[in-house]
C-alpha cells in the first residue's frame, strides 16, 4: 500500500490548489477541517515517520480569486497532459497571452517530462496562513550518496517513499474541535463540504449524501462501497475516499451541467467504473505510476467543471469562441482518459501474468527445507567505526571482477574474536545495498535440527527472493521433482539449486551474489561438513583456480575457527584467507576500546584511561570484553560499585586467550555464586546448566521448567528461571519467555563442561542425561502431554498437506517440551546407564495407547523417521537384560509396523488408526494390544496375514534393477539401472538419498560398496568403471577406461584398495583405487564373456564366471591362473560368491539350449577346484544371482523365473518355499553383513527388502494355490461350477466356481506357457494350445493328459472344441488355423491367414469357424470344407486379438489392437453399427453372454467392460479391479457371473447384477468383499455426489482414493497382493483380501473410530 499513499498524497497535495483555492465562499472552518484530512494522510500509526517526497514547483503568485487568473491556470495546467497527436497542445499555447507564454515556457524547462512533480506546482504561497501552518510539507528528498550503495540489479525503478512528521494527537483532536465548532451557519457549499470533511470519521454517511446525485454519478457510489472495504485495510484508502468524494461534491453543487461537461463527467464515470473492475482498487499498489497519472488527470478534469462558468467569461472576454474552446478542452481530457485507461487495462493484464507466474513458482517452491532463524541478525552487527579496516578488505574483495578473483573468502579466528559480528555486518551490508544475497548460520546448540543437511535449501530460498530469475530458475529446478525439495544430499542441493539458478541468474546481473556461512565449525562434528566443505573447496579441473562451476560474479563468506578439517580444505590457493589471530593487536585495540567506551557510556568517573585498560587486558578477544562490560556494570552483588568491579577485571596475573576467558567466566560465576554458598548453589547452577546444555535443542524457560518438573530426586524443584536471570551476560533469551536458553558464545559452553578450566562449576553432560531422560517420559505421559488426535485433525480424507492451518495447530497442541520429549527421549535413555527404574518407565511407555499418540505426533511434526533411530537405540539398551526381553519384542514390533507404515502415516496421520493399524499382522504385538480400542476401522474378513511378511517393503526405481549392493552397516542400498543411473536409498524409509548419480552413458550392469561404505564401484556398457562418494553420489577421479566392451561386473577387495572388473571383451582387470590406472595386463584365459568376478577374503585371489560354462580362479598379484578351470555347469556361469572362509566358491549357471536350461547352483571346493555335492536345483529359470550369508551357512539365490531362495550351504536343502513377488526377471541379490535383511532388483523396475529371520521359519500366509504367472486364458464348465485357466507357468488349473479351491493338481506338460483353454460340452475334457507349439486333452477327473497334437510350428494362440465334440480347432502364430479330428487326432490340410492367427470360434451348430487375424481380418471358414464361406472381414485399424460368434449364428463380435469392438452380421458380413469405443488400450478378449444380449471385453487398460449387444453402449461402469492387462474373459452358462483372467496372476469372478444393483451416480457403493453388506457406511460422505466413478481398488501405492484425491485407507500391497474389488464375488488365489467396511468411522467422522 506505500506506492498507494504515494498516489494518495499527490492527490491531496493538488486537491489543496484546485480546490480550497477555488472556493472563496467556503467558510475557513471547511479549510481547518480539510486541513485535518491532509494531516490524518500524513499519519500511519503502524510505522515511524517517513521521508518526505514530491518536490513542488513555483507556480505565480496570483490572485486565487481572481476569474482571469483562474481561467489562465486551468490554460495552464491543460499544458501538462500528455502530447497528443494531432499537435493540440501546440494550438492551445498560441492562445496564451505572451506572457503566460513565457511562463509556461520557463515551467517547460524546469520539468521537461510531464509527471506528478512538473504538474502538481507549489501552492503553498496560495492558501491561506492558517491553513499553511496546518499542513504538513511535503518535498523531494534525494539521498546522499553512498560509495557502498550499489543499484539493486534487475530492479525496477523504485518510486519515492512518502513519508511526513507524525502529527501531534492533541493538535489533532483541537482542530477537529473547531471545525466541528464552525460547521453552523454554513451555506449550501459549505454544508456540503463540511460532510465531506467529516467523511474521514463518519465514512457511512458519504453514500446518504451521493443518493441524491445524478444517475451518472451512480458509478461513484459503487466507487465508494467498494473503496470502503479497501479503507478499512489501509487507513491511506480511507483518506483518499475523502479526496475523492470531495470532488465528487465539488462537481455536484459547482459546475453548470451543461451536455459538453456531462460527456466530460460520464468519461469521469467509466474511469471510476475502470478502477473498479477485477482487482482494480487492489492493484493500485502495484501500478503507482499509471495509478497517479489516471489520479492526476481526473483532478485536471474535476478542475475544469469546478471551474468551468469562470473559464466561460474569461474565454468571452477574450473573444473565443465558448463552444469550440470547451469542445477542444473536453475532447483532450477525453483523448488522455482514455489513453491512461488503457494503459491501466494492459498494466492490469501484464500484473495478472506475473501473479499468475508468481503463484506457481510459490507453488514449486513450496515445501522447500528451510531452517528458520538462520540468518542474519543486525544486533550482531560491529559497533559503528569498530572493525573498519578489515571490513574495508571484505568489502573491496566483494566489489572486486575479474576470474582471477578468489570467489571463496575463509574469515578464521579463535573463540572470542568478534567473527560472528564482522559475519553480520557484512551480511546485513550486502542487504542495504541490495541484490542477491544470504546469510546462513550455524549453532551448535540446535544441533538436533541438523542444519548441515538444509544449508543450500535455505540459501537457495533466500536468493530466490532476492531476484525474480534466480527464483524462476529455482522453481523450475524443483518443479518436476518433488524429491529434491526434501533432499538432504548436499552435493545436489549445491548444484541443483545454487549453482544452477544463480548460474542463470548471473547472465542477468553484475553485481555481486554473495553468500555469508556463519560458525561452520559449529555444525557438528567433522563428518557433518565434510561434504559441504568438499563443495566449496573442489575445483573444475587442474587448471582452474576455482571451485567448481561457480558464477565470476559469486562472494562466498566462510566464519569459522581454524579447526584441523577446515584448515586442510580451505587452505588453498583459490581460497581468500583472512585470519583474525593474525591481525596486529595495536589494531584491534582500538576497536575494543571504541566497543568499550561505548557499552560503558554514562558511568561516572570512567574516562578513556579506563577504557584504554580495558582494551590492553582483553588481548584482542571481543567475548572478554563483552563480558568486562557486563560485570562492570553489573548490579547483582550489593556494595561493589563498577569502579571496585573494574579493578577486579584489571587486576591479577596477565592471562591470555582462553584463559583470560576462564578467570572472566570465573569471576563472574563466582560472585553470583560466592564460596559461603557453593554447597546449596553449586548443585542448583550445574543441574539447570546441565539440562540447558545437554538438550539438543534450545528451549524457553516454560519448556524447561515444565521438563523439570518431572526430573527425580527433588532435583524437579530447582527454579530454572531463579538459576538464568542472573546469568543475563552469559546466555540468551532471559528477558523473553518465548525466547529459547542457549550459552550466548561456544567459549562459555566449552568452558562448563571442560573441568580442567570450569573447576567448581564443571557440568558433567552424562549424569544429566537420566534427567532428561526420565523428564521426557514423563512429559509425554503427563496430563498436557501426548493423546488421541493431538492437533484435532477434522477429516481424514485430506494429506496433512492439505491442512492449511496444520503447522501452527503443531505449535499450539504440541507444545515445546511435548515435542522436544517425543523427538529425544531414546537418545536420552540410551546416553544412561542401565537403570531398573527408568527400565520400568520405558516399559510402561511401550504398554499403552501412548506408543501410537508418540507415532501421531512424531508425525504431524514430520519427525518419524527419527522414530527409527530411537527404537535401535533402545533395543540395544535392553540387550543382556533378559527380564526385559518382551520389551525389546516390542521395540522390534514397532520398528517393523513404522518401516512399514511410516509413509502411510506421514501423508496422512488419521491413517496411523484407520489404515495401518487395522492391516499389521494378527500376532504382531501392535495389533494384538490396540486393533481392539480402535473398532470402527477396517475389519479384514478373509486373508488377514498373521505374521510380518517376509517382504517388508517395496521400493519403485524408474528404470530395470540391473544389480544391488549393501555396505558393510546395511543402510544403505545402492542399485544399477538401464538407464545409466545409480540411485541410493535408504532402507528404513525407502526414500531417495539424493538423485541420481549421472555419469555413465549406458546400462549400469553392475556396483558394489567398498567396506568401509564410503565408496561405490560401478561397470557399464558404456566399457568404463567409475568410482562415486557414497555419501554425495559425486564422482571421485576419471572414469576407468581400458575395456573394449561391456562391463559386465565390478568388485572391491577387502582392503579397499583394488577394483576387479569382468567385461564382455572376454578379459578381467584390476584398478589401483588410489591412481584410477590398471594393474599390469588385463587377465586373459576364458573363451567367453566375463559374465562375474568376486574377490576373496584375504584379498589374494579372483573369481570368474564366463559364458564359456567355466569358472577360473585367479592370483590377484600375479594375475596368473591357479588351476585348471572349474567345469560342471552346461550353460553361461552368470553369479560367482566366495564363502566367508574363502574355501568355497558358490556359482550358478544357465544353459539355453531349445528352450531349457540346468538352472543349477554349484558349490566347489576352493582348493581343489572339485565339486561338493550334487548341484542345487529347484529353480526353474535361470539363476542370475548367488550371495552367501555371513555365517557361510545358507546361500541366497534369484533366477529368472521371479524367486528368491534360501539354501542350506552345507546339505543343498531350500530352507522355506521361493519368496514370490517380482513380476519380472530377478537380476541381482544382495543381503546386509547382519544378514538381517536381503534385498532383490529386478526387470519390473522394483527393489525389494526382506526380512531374512522369517524366510526359513513358518510363512507368514499359507502356501498360495495360485499361477505363479500371468492368466492367458479362462474358460467356464458348461454346469457353472468350474473354471479352467491356462498361464504363463505351464500349467493349467481347475477350480471351483463357489470357492476358489484347486479341484485336481496343476496339469502339467506343457513346456510353455499356455496361451488358450476349452473345455467340452459335457464338462468332461480339457484342450489346451500352448508356446511350445503343441494342443494337449486333458481328462477333467483325473487331470491326467489323454493325448497331444502335434502339428504347427509356433504358438498355439487359441483352440476351440466342437458342439458335438468331435473337433479340436486351433489357431497359430504359423499363420495357420487347424482342425482336428478328436479321436484320430489328424488335421487336413491347414487353413492360412496372411498373418498370425490369433483368435478362433466355432459357431453354436457346429459348421462354422471364424478367426482373427493380425493382418487386421476376420474370416468365417466352413467347417467341413474348410474352406472361406466369404471375403474377409475388414474394418479394423490394427490386428485382430479375440473374435466370438453369437449364440444364434447370427452375429460375429471382435476385439482388436485398435481399442475397439466391431460387431458384424454373420451372413452378409457387414459392419452392425458404429464400433464400441471405450477401452483405452488393446481388447485382447471378447465373450457373447448366452441370451446375446451382453458382450464381455478384456483390454491391456486393465478392466473388464459389459457392453449391450443390441445399442452398443456401455452398461454400468468398467469393472476394476486387476492390476496387470486383462488378458481373456469368459461368460457362466446362467450369464451372472464373467470370470477374468490377467497377467497379474488372478483370476476374478465378477457379478454382472453387481452392475444394475449399483449404477454409477444413482447408488454410489465401495465394496471389496464378496459379502454386500460389508459395503462402505456413509459412501455419499466420501463420493459427495461426485460424478467420478468409485474406487475400484487400491492404486499403485496402495491408497483408495476418491473423488478429488480423498483418501479412504491404505492398503500394504507387499502384505496383501490381491484384494476383492466392487463386484467381485470370487477371486483367485483365495486368500485375497475382503474387507468389512460397513462400521469404519471415515472422513470427518474419523475420530469417532476409537472406543470412548
Amino acid at each position: 500500500m506505500g506506492a498507494s499513499k504515494h498516489m494518495f498524497g499527490w492527490l491531496a497535495v493538488h486537491l489543496r490548489v484546485s480546490s480550497l483555492n477555488h472556493l472563496p465562499r467556503c467558510h475557513k472552518t471547511f479549510k481547518d477541517s480539510y486541513s485535518l484530512v491532509l494531516t490524518i494522510y500524513s499519519m500511519n500509526e503502524d510505522h515511524p515517520p517517513r521521508k518526505k517526497r514530491s518536490g513542488l514547483l513555483k507556480r505565480s503568485r496570483s490572485n486565487p480569486h481572481s476569474a482571469e487568473e483562474r481561467g489562465r491556470q486551468a490554460v495552464i495546467d491543460s499544458s501538462s497532459l500528455p502530447p497528443l497527436r494531432n499537435g493540440s497542445r501546440s494550438r492551445l499555447s498560441r492562445l496564451l497571452p505572451k506572457c503566460l507564454c513565457k511562463r509556461f515556457a520557463r515551467s517547460a524547462e524546469q520539468s521537461p517530462n510531464p509527471g506528478p512533480t512538473a504538474t502538481s506546482s507549489s501552492t503553498r504561497d496560495l492558501l491561506h496562513p492558517q491553513i499553511i501552518q496546518d499542513l504538513p510539507l511535503l518535498t523531494t528528498t534525494t539521498p546522499k550518496p553512498d560509495l557502498d550503495q550499489a543499484p539493486k540489479p534487475s530492479a525496477a525503478k523504485s518510486s519515492p517513499t512518502i513519508t511526513s512528521e507524525q502529527p501531534d494527537s492533541k493538535l489533532v483532536q483541537a482542530t477537529l474541535a473547531k471545525a466541528k465548532a464552525g460547521v453552523d451557519g454554513i451555506g449550501l457549499v459549505s454544508e456540503n463540504v463540511e460532510n465531506v470533511a467529516s467523511a474521514s470519521d463518519h465514512l457511512q454517511s458519504v453514500p446518504d449524501m451521493i443518493d441524491s446525485f445524478s444517475k451518472i454519478l451512480k458509478t461513484f457510489k459503487k466507487f465508494h462501497s467498494v473503496a470502503t472495504t479497501l479503507a478499512n485495510v489501509h487507513p491511506y484508502a480511507k483518506v483518499a475516499l475523502t479526496i475523492f468524494t470531495c470532488v465528487s461534491t465539488m462537481i455536484i453543487n459547482q459546475a453548470n451541467r451543461d451536455d459538453q461537461v456531462s460527456r466530460l463527467l460520464s468519461k469521469l464515470s467509466d474511469v471510476y467504473a475502470l478502477l473498479m473492475e477485477g482487482e482494480g482498487l487492489v492493484r493500485m499498489a502495484s501500478m503507482p505510476e499509471i495509478c497517479e497519472k489516471i489520479a492526476r488527470q481526473t483532478l485536471e478534469c474535476a478542475d475544469f467543471v469546478v471551474h468551468y462558468t469562470d473559464m466561460k467569461s474569461f474565454w468571452e472576454r477574450l473573444g473565443k469562441n465558448v463552444f469550440k474552446e470547451t469542445d477542444a478542452m473536453i475532447q483532450r481530457h477525453n483523448e488522455v482518459l482514455d489513453n491512461l485507461m488503457q494503459q491501466f487495462r494492459d498494466k492490469m493484464a501484464i500484473t495478472a501474468v506475473e501473479n499468475i507466474h508468481r503463484i506457481a513458482e510459490d507453488q514449486d517452491l513450496n515445501g522447500m527445507e528451510y531452517v528458520r532463524g538462520a540468518g542474519r541478525n543486525t544486533a550482531k552487527n560491529c559497533l559503528p567505526g569498530t572493525r573498519e579496516n578489515i571490513l574495508s578488505d571484505i568489502k573491496c574483495w566483494i566489489r572486486s571482477t575479474g576470474e582471477d578473483v578468489p570467489r571463496i573468502l575463509w574469515l578464521s579466528g579463535t573463540a572470542g574474536k568478534g567473527k560472528s559480528a564482522i559475519a553480520h555486518t557484512i551480511a546485513n551490508w550486502s542487504h542495504e545495498r541490495g541484490g542477491m544475497r544470504a546469510c546462513f548460520c550455524f549453532d551448535r546448540t540446535r544441533e538436533a535440527e541438523r542444519r548441515h543437511e538444509k544449508i543450500f535449501t535455505t540459501i537457495a530460498r533466500d536468493l530466490a527472493d532476492c531476484d525474480m530469475t534466480m527464483r524462476g530458475a529455482l522453481a523450475r529446478a524443483v518443479r518436476d521433482d518433488n524429491e529434491l525439495r526434501h533432499s538432504i544430499d548436499v552435493s545436489r542441493q549445491w548444484q541443483e539449486l545454487v549453482v544452477g539458478p544463480v548460474g542463470e541468474a548471473s547472465k542477468a546481473i553484475t553485481a555481486p551474489v554473495q553468500i555469508v556461512i556463519d560458525a561452520l565449525d559449529e555444525s557438528g562434528d567433522a563428518n557433518t561438513r565434510e561434504h559441504i566443505l568438499r563443495l566449496l573447496s573442489r575445483k573444475t579441473d587442474a587448471s582452474s583456480s576455482q571451485p567448481a562451476e561457480l558464477a565470476a560474479n559469486a562472494r562466498i563468506i566462510i566464519i569459522s575457527r581454524p579447526l584441523q578439517d577446515i584448515r586442510d580444505a580451505l587452505c588453498a590457493s583459490h581460497v581468500h584467507h583472512i585470519s583474525m589471530d593474525d591481525i596486529p593487536l595495536a589494531s584491534t585495540h582500538n576497536d575494543i576500546q571504541l566497543y568499550i567506551s561505548n557499552r560503558l557510556e554514562g558511568l561516572r568517573n570512567f574516562n578513556d584511561a579506563h577504557f584504554n585498560t580495558l582494551a590492553e587486558k582483553s588481548d584482542g578477544l571481543f567475548e572478554w570484553a563483552r563480558l568486562a562490560c557486563e560485570y562492570i556494570k553489573g548490579t547483582n552483588k550489593i556494595g561493589l560499585g563498577p569502579a571496585d568491579r573494574f579493578d577486579a577485571v584489571v587486576a591479577g596475573t596477565s592471562e591470555t586467550g582462553t584463559s583470560l576467558l576462564d578467570m572472566m567466566y570465573e569471576r563472574i560465576l563466582g560472585e553470583i555464586m560466592p564460596k559461603n554458598e557453593h554447597r546449596e548453589a553449586i548443585p542448583v547452577f550445574c543441574s539447570v546448566m546441565g539440562q540447558i546444555l545437554a538438550s539438543l535443542e534450545p528451549l524457553p524457560v516454560p519448556a524447561l521448567t515444565a521438563m523439570r518438573l518431572h526430573i527425580p530426586d527433588g532435583r524437579g524443584s530447582y527454579d530454572v528461571e531463579g538459576v538464568i536471570k542472573s546469568l543475563g551476560s552469559l546466555v540468551t533469551g532471559i528477558t523473553d519467555p518465548q525466547a529459547s536458553i542457549r550459552p550466548l558464545h561456544v567459549s562459555f559452553y566449552d568452558f562448563l563442561t571442560d573441568k580442567s578450566r570450569s573447576h567448581d562449576f564443571f557440568v558433567d553432560m552424562s549424569l544429566v542425561q537420566g534427567d532428561l531422560a526420565y523428564a521426557s517420559l514423563r512429559v509425554m505421559a503427563s496430563k498436557h502431554g501426548l493423546r488421541f488426535n493431538i492437533c484435532s485433525l477434522e477429516n481424514s480424507y485430506l494429506p496433512n498437506s492439505s491442512v492449511s492451518d496444520l503447522e501452527q495447530r503443531v505449535k499450539d497442541s504440541i507444545p515445546a517440551e511435548l515435542s522436544y520429549s517425543s523427538r529425544f527421549w531414546g537418545i536420552h535413555v540410551s546416553s544412561t546407564s542401565f537403570e531398573l527404574s527408568l527400565a520400568k518407565e520405558v516399559e510402561a511407555f511401550f504398554d499403552g495407547e501412548r506408543l501410537l499418540w508418540w507415532l501421531e505426533a512424531l508425525a504431524l511434526m514430520k519427525g518419524i523417521g527419527g522414530s527409527v533411530v530411537t527404537l535401535l537405540s533402545i533395543t540395544d539398551w535392553f540387550s543382556g537384560h533378559a527380564e526385559f526381553t518382551h520389551v525389546s519384542d516390542a521395540t522390534r514390533d514397532t520398528l517393523r509396523f513404522i518401516r512399514t507404515f511410516a509413509s502411510t502415516i506421514l501423508r496422512s496421520t488419521p491413517h496411523l488408526y484407520l489404515s495401518a493399524l487395522p492391516f499389521a499382522p494378527t500376532q504382531s504385538r501392535m495389533f494384538r494390544k490396540f486393533a481392539a480400542k480402535f473398532p470402527c476401522t477396517p475389519r479384514i474378513a478373509a486373508g488377514h496375514v498373521e505374521n510380518w511378511p517376509q517382504m517388508e517393503k517395496i521400493i519403485h526405481a524408474k528404470d530395470t534393477v540391473y544389480s544391488v549392493a549393501m555396505p558393510s552397516d546395511g543402510k544403505r542400498i545402492a542399485c544399477g539401472l538401464s538407464d545409466g543411473t545409480i540411485q541410493v536409498w535408504d532402507i528404513e524409509t525407502g526414500e531417495a538419498l539424493y538423485g541420481p548419480i549421472q555419469g555413465h552413458t549406458s546400462i549400469v550392469r553392475s556396483v558394489a560398496f567398498s567396506p568401509d561404505g564410503g565408496r561405490i564401484v560401478s561397470g557399464s556398457d558404456d566399457k568404463t568403471v567409475r568410482v562415486w562418494d557414497a555419501k554425495t553420489g559425486e564422482a571421485l577421479g576419471s572414469p576407468l577406461r581400458g575395456h573394449t566392451d561391456w562391463i559386465r561386473s565390478v568388485a572391491i577387495s577387502p582392503d579397499g584398495k583394488r577394483t576387479v572388473s569382468g567385461s564382455n571383451d572376454n578379459t578381467i582387470r584390476v584398478w589401483n583405487m588410489e591412481t584410477c590406472e590398471a594393474f599390469g595386463a588385463p587377465l586373459q584365459g576364458h573363451t567367453g564373456w566375463v559374465l562375474c568376478v568376486a574377490i576373496s577374503p584375504d584379498g589374494e585371489r579372483i573369481v570368474s564366471g564366463s559364458n564359456d560354462n567355466t569358472i577360473r580362479v585367479w592370483d590377484m598379484e600375479t594375475g596368473e591362473t591357479l588351476g585348471a578351470p572349474l567345469q560342471g555347469h552346461t550353460g553361461w556361469v552368470w553369479c560367482v560368491a566366495i564363502s566367508p572362509d574363502g574355501k568355497r566358491i558358490v556359482s550358478g549357471s544357465k544353459r539355453i539350449v531349445s528352450g531349457s536350461n540346468d538352472n543349477t547352483i554349484r558349490v566347489w571346493d576352493m582348493e581343489t577346484g572339485e565339486a561338493l555335492g550334487a548341484p542345487l536345483q529347484g529353480h526353474t529359470g535361470y539363476v542370475l544371482s548367488v550371495v552367501i550369508m555371513s555365517d557361510g551357512n545358507r546361500i541366497v539365490s534369484g533366477s529368472s523365473d521371479q524367486t528368491v531362495q534360501v539354501w542350506d550351504a552345507m546339505t543343498g536343502v531350500a530352507l522355506g518355499s521361493p519368496l514370490h513377488c517380482h513380476t519380472d526377471l530377478f537380476l541381482s541379490v544382495a543381503i546386509s553383513q547382519d544378514g538381517n535383511r536381503i534385498v532383490s532388483g529386478s526387470n519390473d523396475k522394483t527393489i525389494l527388502v526382506w526380512d531374512a529371520n522369517t524366510i526359513t521359519g513358518k510363512a507368514s500366509v499359507a502356501a498360495l494355490q495360485s499361477h505363479t504367472s500371468s492368466v492367458y486364458s479362462v474358460a467356464v464348465s458348461p454346469d457353472g461350477h468350474n473354471i479352467v485357466s491356462g498361464s504363463g507357468d505351464k500349467t493349467v488349473r481347475v477350480w471351483h466356481m463357489e470357492t476358489g479351491k484347486a479341484l485336481v493338481a496343476p496339469l502339467k506338460g506343457h513346456t510353455g506357457s499356455v496361451w488358450s483353454v476349452a473345455i467340452s460340452s459335457d464338462g468332461k475334457s480339457i484342450v489346451s494350445g500352448s508356446a511350445d507349439t503343441t494342443i494337449r486333452k486333458w481328462n477333467v477327473e483325473t487331470g491326467e493328459a489323454s493325448g497331444v497334437l502335434q502339428g504347427h510350428t509356433s504358438h498355439v494362440k487359441s483352440v476351440a472344441i466342437s458342439p458335438d465334440r468331435n473337433h479340436i480347432v486351433s489357431g497359430s502364430y504359423d499363420r495357420t488355423l487347424r482342425v482336428w479330428h478328436i479321436g484320430t487326432g489328424e488335421a487336413p490340410c491347414p487353413s492360412e491367414h496372411s498373418y498370425w492367427v490369433q483368435s478362433v470360434a466355432i459357431s453354436s451348430d457346429g459348421n462354422r469357424i471364424v478367426s482373427g487375424s493380425g493382418d487386421a481380418t476376420i474370416q468365417v471358414w466352413d467347417m467341413g470344407t474348410g474352406q472361406a464361406s466369404s471375403a474377409p472381414l475388414r474394418g479394423h485399424t490394427g490386428p485382430v486379438l479375440s473374435v466370438a460368434i453369437s449364440p444364434d449364428v447370427c452375429r460375429i463380435v471382435s476385439g482388436s489392437e485398435d481399442k475397439t469392438i466391431r460387431v458384424w452380421d454373420m451372413g452378409t458380413g457387414e459392419l452392425l453399427g458404429a464400433p464400441l469405443q471405450g477401452h483405452t488400450e488393446y481388447v485382447n478378449a471378447v465373450a457373447i453372454s448366452p441370451d446375446g444380449n451382453l458382450i464381455v471385453s478384456g483390454s491391456d487398460d486393465k478392466t473388464v467392460r459389459v457392453w449391450d449387444m443390441q445399442t452398443g453402449k456401455g452398461v454400468g461402469a468398467p469393472f476394476r479391479g486387476h492390476t496387470r492387462r486383462v488378458w481373456s474373459v469368459a461368460i457362466s452358462p446362467d450369464g451372472k457371473h464373467i470370470v477374468s483372467g490377467s497377467k497379474d496372476k488372478t483370476i476374478r469372478v465378477w457379478d454382472i447384477d453387481f452392475l444394475n444393483q449399483h449404477q454409477l451416480f444413482k447408488l454410489p457403493a465401495l465394496c471389496f468383499s464378496s459379502d454386500l453388506t460389508h459395503t462402505l457406511h456413509s459412501a455419499s460422505s466420501f463420493l459427495q455426489d461426485s460424478k467420478t466413478s468409485a474406487s475400484s481398488g487400491p492404486n499403485q501405492e496402495g491408497w483408495v482414493v476418491g473423488p478429488e484425491g480423498r483418501l479412504l485407507f491404505w492398503i500394504p500391497l507387499n502384505f496383501y497382493p490381491v484384494t476383492y474389488a466392487p463386484g467381485n464375488t470370487l477371486v483367485i488365489p483365495n486368500n485375497a483380501l475382503q474387507l468389512d467396511l460397513s462400521s469404519v468411522a471415515h472422513g470427518t467422522s474419523w475420530h469417532k473410530c476409537r472406543t470412548q
